[in-house]
């Protein structure tokens, strides 16, 4: 007995010695390093005699998706044979390490003739459309009318935040369902056990949740607020649902500057409209653009985040305008409304409407359009108004020139607008294309002194051709 043994272990080891040697002389053959498959290979239940990585790779693919899945209940009842399948595999790689991974038996079949039976791993790298709708759309996951999953929340549009109770739906996760059909393709398994109560989803938050309870109480306790701003039509409300985003997400109820920053540019973009351009039709029935000017409301940003910061901290109720950096006339509106000084460039004209109605007309003489010196066209305002002044500046070509008037007001800085001009005897007409003024609006001196009585400091002034 104990020669026998003695003779099994020597075999063996013979034997193995053989294989060894046999192996490592084989790396070195051209059969090892091809890129094609010698017959007696098999792999994956696929004879891929003489194919090449890709060839094998198509006929292994093909053959795997000939395949079917039945799919039965859970008593084993067939419900449904799944076929047609439509999925590409990522097994480039394994096809070409298989004889790297299977040395000793692809050694024997090189010089055996023994055949090679290995089986490699079909990842699924891609899936058909069509195949997914039709595993996804089958009759046995339909059950007639079904209901979606739902958590439950706190219904933030009801008086009180009451809380929505959480609904066990009935409609199946079709998803998941594909995904492990996907991996009865990828092991090649034939019957899939089809639980409808593995499919149903469950609410992942409940009514009596700890961490929603403490929500609905940061609700009722911070976001009853209401901060209003008067913007006259247009006046909006910060509630709700714009509050919250407002707040630190700890629910301390304290204003985020961060996200109140972003909101306050976001209301400066909307109500902002200094130099803004727009179409507009005049009293006077003509239609024009103006796209420059320096008249109308801007939010002062910065001072406006601050008080907002404070109005959220305070948790009270607020109603205010915007913190203004520059204001129009009267109440803020996106329009110019219906009192403003019109001055049409291209007939020298200048018309003061008040509440709708002409209330003042005359002619005039705007800036020189042969020596560049025109008035600026856009939407301005009245800045101020001032009585008996020296109008001091530079002329054309250079020489420094004085003016007195008895009547000044000023529409864009401290160089330009209307004032009297006892110097000219005539206004109107076709004066300002080869005389007109340095850039201001020059008036008769009998007229003036009405518009100055009856325009306010702040008064749209509109130029324009």
């Amino acid at each position: 007995m104990r020669k026998a043994l003695i003779f099994l272990a020597a075999l063996v080891c013979i034997c193995a010695g053989a294989l060894g040697v046999m192996t490592s002389k084989y790396l070195s053959t051209d059969d090892y390093s091809s890129k094609h498959f010698p017959n007696g290979f098999i792999i994956n239940g696929v004879h891929v005699n003489d194919m090449d990585y890709d060839e094998a790779a198509e006929q292994i693919t093909e053959s795997w998706n000939a395949g079917d899945i039945l799919v039965t209940g859970t008593m084993d009842e067939p419900l449904a044979r799944i076929s047609n399948i439509k999925c590409t595999y990522d097994i480039d790689d394994q096809l070409a390490n298989v004889k790297k991974n299977h040395k000793v038996l692809s050694a024997m079949n090189h010089y055996l003739n023994m055949p090679v039976s290995v089986r490699i791993p079909m990842k699924v790298d891609r899936v058909g459309k069509k195949f997914k709708r039709s595993v996804i759309n089958a009759d046995y996951l339909e059950r007639g009318t079904v209901t979606e999953t739902t958590d439950a929340y706190v219904d933030t549009d009801s008086p009180n935040f009451d809380i929505v109770k959480e609904v066990y739906g009935s409609k199946p996760d079709t998803e998941k369902f594909f995904q492990d059909i996907l991996t009865c393709v990828e092991l090649g398994q034939t019957v899939f056990q089809y639980d409808e109560a593995n499919y149903t989803a469950i609410p992942k938050v409940k009514s009596d949740d700890p961490q929603l309870l403490a929500y609905q109480k940061f609700c009722r306790e911070y976001l009853n607020q209401k901060i209003t701003y008067d913007l006259g039509e247009d006046s909006m409300t910060i509630t709700r649902g714009d509050l919250e985003p407002l707040m630190k997400d700890d629910m301390s109820g304290d204003a985020d500057p961060e996200a109140v920053a972003a909101f306050v540019t976001k209301v400066a973009e909307k109500y902002d409209n200094v130099g803004q351009k727009r179409k507009f039709t005049s009293l006077t029935g003509k239609t024009f653009t103006i796209d420059n000017g320096t008249y109308g409301w801007s939010i002062d940003q910065e001072g406006e985040q601050a008080q907002l910061i404070e109005d959220i901290n305070s948790h009270k109720d607020v109603s205010r305008q915007p913190v203004w950096a520059t204001t129009g006339y009267g109440d803020y509106s996106l329009n110019i409304g219906d009192t403003y000084i019109d001055i049409d460039i291209s007939k020298q004209k200048l018309i003061f409407f008040k509440d709708g109605k002409k209330k003042f007309s005359s002619d005039v003489v705007t800036g020189c359009r042969n020596t560049g010196t025109t008035t600026p066209t856009g939407l301005y305002s009245v800045l101020n108004k001032a009585r008996d002044i020296a109008l001091k500046g530079q002329n054309t070509d250079g020489s420094k020139y004085s003016s007195f008037v008895h009547y000044w007001m000023a529409f864009l800085g401290g160089s330009y607008g209307m004032h009297d001009a006892n110097w000219r005897s005539s206004f109107g007409g076709d004066i300002w294309i080869s005389n007109g003024s340095h850039g201001c609006v020059n008036m008769p001196p009998s007229k003036i002194p009405k518009l100055y009585n009856m325009v306010d400091y702040g008064t749209p002034v509109i130029i324009h051709y």
